[in-house]
């Protein structure tokens, strides 16, 4: 999320900055209503290409409970699908439900 009060103070520094150097605006000139938009549309145009450039924040993963156990139910799946052809739904959907019930918490 782009951070207003940044680019607003930004804009500000470099209408100061110009004004002071010379630059687009004559010393001692009045307000300048459009060099000082220029210097927002350029604050506003840095501050979305920074942002564009980051990338995402990963989600942190929630710490298991008891990851012995998580293992043992993940290593248990994993030998039902590959047993066999014939998969047990209910045990499958309860083990798949241990699971996660040991990553949220609730177990």
């Amino acid at each position: 999320m782009l951070n207003r009060s940044e680019i607003l103070t930004k804009a500000w520094a470099d209408y100061r900055r110009d004004v002071k150097m010379g630059w687009g605006v004559r010393r001692g000139e009045a307000f300048n209503r459009q060099h000082f938009g220029y210097c927002l549309r350029m604050a506003w145009a840095v501050a979305k290409e920074v942002t564009a450039r980051k990338p995402a924040p990963q989600p942190v993963a929630k710490a298991c409970a008891d990851p012995v156990r998580a293992e043992a139910i993940r290593t248990e799946l994993r030998d039902m699908e590959l047993a066999s052809d014939f998969i047990n739904w209910t045990q499958r959907a309860t083990l798949s439900a241990q699971l996660a019930a040991l990553h949220s918490g609730a177990a």
